[in-house]
C-alpha cells in the first residue's frame, strides 16, 4: 500500500510538474482584444495593434488578436485567452470592456491584463489613461490659426467623458490661442463605426460655416474627414497621425494619443517582471500624448506612412504649439477636464 501510494504521490507529482513546465512555457504569447470597430479605423485600434505588434517583433513572441463585433463579446474572449494560460498579457482595448474585465481579472488573479481608456480596479491590471485633453489644448491652438470663417467643428464617436476629455482641452487651445476662433457645440454619432452618419454631421457642420473639421469618432471619423475632401476645407485626425488619408493636402495636423507607446511599454514590463497593476495616466511630458506635427513627431509619421505634409504651418503657429506644451509640461498651463475626471 505504501509503495503504491507513493507511487502514485510520484506521478501526481510528476505531472503537476509537467503541467506547470507546460503553462509556463506556454505562458510566452501577446492577447490582443480589440475594440468594437476592429482594425482598418486607422485611429485607435490600428495603433494599439502597432504597439502590440511592435512588441512582438521586438521580445520574439508570438501575437494573437481578435476583433469583437459587440460588446456582449469581450467576456468571452477575455476569458477564453485567460483559461488557456498561453499568455503573458492580455490587452484589452477600450473602456468598454472595464465590465467584463473586473469579473475575468478575479477569476484569474495569476493573469496579467491591461486595458485601454479605463480603470479596472484589480491587482492584476494595468489601467493605461491618457491626458487627451492636453493633446486636444495643443491641437486648438493650431487649429485657431488655421481657420479662417473662424468656426471649428467637432464630430465626436459617443457623448461619453472620455472623449469629451478631448474637446474639453480642444476648446481651451483654440480660447488661448486668442485669434478670434470660435468651436460650434459638438456633434456626436453615438457609435464607432458609423462613417455615413459620421460624414453627414460633418456636412452640417460645413454648412454652418465651419472650414477646420476634426473627428475624434474611430471609423465614423472617417466618413468626417471624407466630408471635408469633398467641401474643400480642412481637417484634423485622432489617435494616430491620419494626415496621410488626405495626401497631406486637407488634414493638416493630427492630436496623436499614443497608444502604441503604452501598449508597448506595458507589455515590455510584462515579459521583463517589471510589470505593475494599478492606474498609469500619462500626458503630454511623458510622450503619450502629442501632435503629429511637433518636429519631434512629424518626422516618424511620415516615414511610417510613407508620405508628406503638404499644408504648411506657418513657424509663428508652430512656435505658439510648442510653447504651449512646454507651459503644460512645466505646468504654468493646467488644461481642465470633464468633472467625472477631477
Amino acid at each position: 500500500m505504501r509503495v503504491i501510494s507513493r507511487g502514485l504521490g510520484i506521478a501526481v507529482l510528476l505531472l503537476f510538474l509537467l503541467f506547470s513546465f507546460a503553462f509556463a512555457e506556454g505562458a510566452s504569447r501577446i492577447g490582443l482584444i480589440l475594440a468594437t470597430g476592429g482594425l482598418g479605423d486607422k485611429s485607435f485600434n490600428d495603433i494599439s495593434y502597432a504597439g502590440a505588434l511592435k512588441a512582438k517583433e521586438e521580445l520574439g513572441v508570438e501575437l494573437d488578436y481578435v476583433e469583437p463585433k459587440a460588446i456582449a463579446e469581450y467576456e468571452g474572449y477575455q476569458r477564453d485567452f485567460a483559461s488557456s494560460g498561453e499568455y503573458e498579457i492580455i490587452v484589452c482595448v477600450g473602456f468598454d470592456q472595464a465590465d467584463a474585465l473586473n469579473k475575468i481579472a478575479q477569476e484569474f488573479p495569476n493573469q496579467k491584463f491591461a486595458i485601454v481608456d479605463m480603470v479596472v480596479n484589480q491587482p492584476n491590471v494595468a489601467s493605461l489613461l491618457f491626458k487627451a485633453n492636453e493633446g486636444g489644448f495643443l491641437l486648438g491652438v493650431i487649429a485657431a490659426y488655421m481657420t479662417q470663417s473662424k468656426k471649428i467643428g467637432i464630430v465626436g464617436g459617443m457623448d461619453i467623458p472620455l472623449i469629451r476629455d478631448f474637446f474639453i482641452g480642444f476648446e481651451e487651445g483654440v480660447k488661448w490661442a486668442n485669434t478670434g476662433a470660435t468651436v460650434l457645440p459638438t456633434v456626436y454619432v453615438g457609435g464607432w463605426a458609423d462613417p455615413t452618419k459620421g460624414k453627414e454631421l460633418a456636412l452640417s457642420l460645413i454648412d454652418a460655416g465651419c472650414d477646420v473639421i476634426w473627428a475624434a469618432a474611430g471609423k465614423s471619423g472617417l466618413g468626417a474627414l471624407e466630408a471635408a475632401k469633398e467641401r474643400g476645407v480642412y481637417a484634423m485626425g485622432v489617435d494616430a497621425c491620419q494626415c496621410y488619408l488626405g495626401e497631406g493636402k486637407h488634414i493638416f495636423a493630427s492630436m496623436t494619443k499614443r497608444v502604441d507607446v503604452a501598449v508597448y511599454e506595458t507589455i515590455k514590463a510584462a515579459f521583463t517582471g517589471t510589470f505593475q497593476g494599478g492606474v498609469m495616466e500619462k500626458g503630454v511630458s511623458e510622450g503619450w500624448v502629442g501632435n503629429c506635427r511637433l518636429p519631434e513627431e512629424e518626422p516618424l509619421w511620415e516615414e511610417k506612412f510613407q508620405f508628406t505634409h503638404s499644408i504648411e504651418i506657418p513657424a509663428q503657429v508652430l512656435e505658439r504649439v510648442k510653447e504651449a506644451k512646454e507651459k503644460i509640461t512645466r505646468e504654468e498651463i493646467v488644461v481642465p477636464r470633464p468633472p467625472e475626471f477631477q
